[in-house]
């Protein structure tokens, strides 16, 4: 258990009015345990202080020149995450309330105040802070979780993929009991937030941002759906996408991989090099198609490309969405253009699903006895149920037919290319991959 009480806790003040800081100095003299440890008159000073003295509190006046205290509140919440702020402010309506939370806050006081209150609320909010951080803390490497990282992709857009990710995820969380985040890949127009009515405070591009990236910073970017699922949101702005690099993707699923159950990556289109590195973490890759010719053309040039990269078929499902036998092409006709079976049948729903995406309701929430939604259902049980003795020899098989296909495809880009999971293959030699995507596009 935590004793806050025998704790010195480190506190910056922050307000324009010299008079109001000395007041709080002294409201603060009442209390057992504190020590003041700077002062700064705008938001501007109290980033660049809180960063040098890294302060457990910071006392926050809302209404400051230069900067105000809701932006000051929203940068040392992402910059220095192991520092909580308290929101002081002589404006009691709600709306500055709402505006503090999102930006960060961990509460809020209305002038004027007792030292009883300030007291309170300073140790009642470094109290929780203290124990969010040691429940998110680093874990011992003999402790760690190896969470299933499952990305949901396709080479054409408008299949429904986002849809697919965002009812995955909430089924994992909400039904399956299972610690999960859904991360939004799609660097530039990402719709996984709204999708599940959330505006994100911080996203990708905000770890970006920094040097060094660590569960703590990772875990401050996170925003918690109703449903339990965590999101990590793609950039607010496109231009934001241009500061995430490969290795920042490689860090981040290496350490969701360590605090989750199961990372849901929502992918973009196209392949380069941030989302092979993402693709080659995966545990699984939901390959996802639609009954219309350019989507099937798209999905046999993918799946080539990943034979190619060694992925074998236990690694690729391919998922078929909007499933129905009502419409020109047949299933069969499809599987024979593919060389390979459907392993997950998504049905084809729009009175369902349509009203889900403008709602921002997962319909395995909204509808859950609909046929789509038990769908999901049963893919979320397979994907969580698989234990590792399972999966292990079903890929053992899959790689024994895999391996000779994949290096006999490789051969075109001139070297050989090993078969396996595909886990842990961000440092591997992607010989000729460039090549052998420009001959499977020339027909060559």
């Amino acid at each position: 258990m935590i004793v806050m009480s025998e704790q010195r806790i480190k506190i910056l003040i922050v307000d324009d009015v010299a008079e109001t800081r000395e007041n709080l100095r002294k409201l603060l003299s009442f209390g057992q345990g504190f020590i003041v440890a700077g002062e700064a008159e705008n938001g501007k000073e109290a980033i660049a202080l809180a960063k040098r003295v890294r302060p457990d509190v910071v006392l926050m006046d809302i209404n400051m020149p230069v900067m105000g205290g809701i932006e000051a509140t929203e940068a040392i919440s992402v910059e220095v995450p192991t520092t909580t702020v308290i929101i002081i402010s002589v404006q009691g309506e709600s709306e500055y309330l709402r505006e503090a939370m999102a930006a960060g806050a961990r509460d809020y006081l209305i002038k004027p105040f007792s030292a009883d209150d300030l007291v309170n609320t300073i140790r009642r909010a470094h109290e929780m802070d203290a124990k969010r951080r040691l429940r998110f803390a680093p874990v011992p490497i003999a402790q760690r979780r190896t969470g299933r990282i499952v990305t949901v992709f396709s080479t054409k857009g408008g299949v429904g993929k986002t849809t697919i990710a965002t009812n995955l995820a909430t089924e994992l969380a909400s039904h399956a009991r299972k610690s999960v985040v859904l991360m939004d890949l799609d660097l530039q127009f990402g719709d996984v937030a709204i999708m599940l009515d959330s505006i994100p405070i911080r996203t990708i591009a905000d770890i970006a941002k920094e040097d060094e990236i660590d569960s703590e910073l990772v875990e401050a970017c996170l925003l918690t759906h109703k449903s339990g699922v965590r999101v990590l949101a793609s950039p607010l702005r496109p231009e934001q996408a241009e500061i995430v690099t490969a290795k920042h993707v490689e860090a981040i699923l290496t350490l969701l991989a360590e605090t989750h159950d199961f990372i849901v990556v929502d992918m973009p289109q196209g392949l380069n090099d941030i989302t092979l590195t993402a693709l080659d973490a995966a545990d699984k890759i939901l390959l996802v198609t639609t009954l219309e010719l350019p989507a099937i053309k798209n999905a046999r040039l993918c799946l080539e490309i990943m034979e190619a990269l060694g992925y074998d078929q236990d690694k690729v499902k391919l998922v078929l969405n909007r499933s129905s036998r009502d419409i020109g092409l047949s299933i069969e006709e499809m599987e024979k253009i593919l060389r390979r079976s459907v392993d997950v049948h998504i049905p084809s729903d729009g009175r369902v699903v349509v009203p889900s995406v403008n709602k921002g309701v997962p319909f395995v929430a909204s509808a859950p006895s609909a046929r789509i939604s038990q769908t999901i259902r049963d893919l979320a049980r397979v994907i969580g149920d698989g234990d590792a003795d399972t999966v292990a020899a079903a890929a053992a098989v899959a790689t024994e037919g895999a391996a000779a296909a994949a290096a006999a495809t490789a051969g075109v880009a001139g070297a050989p290319v090993a078969a396996g999971d595909g886990r842990g293959r961000g440092a591997r030699r992607r010989a000729g991959i460039s090549g052998r995507i420009f001959s499977i596009f020339t027909g060559g």
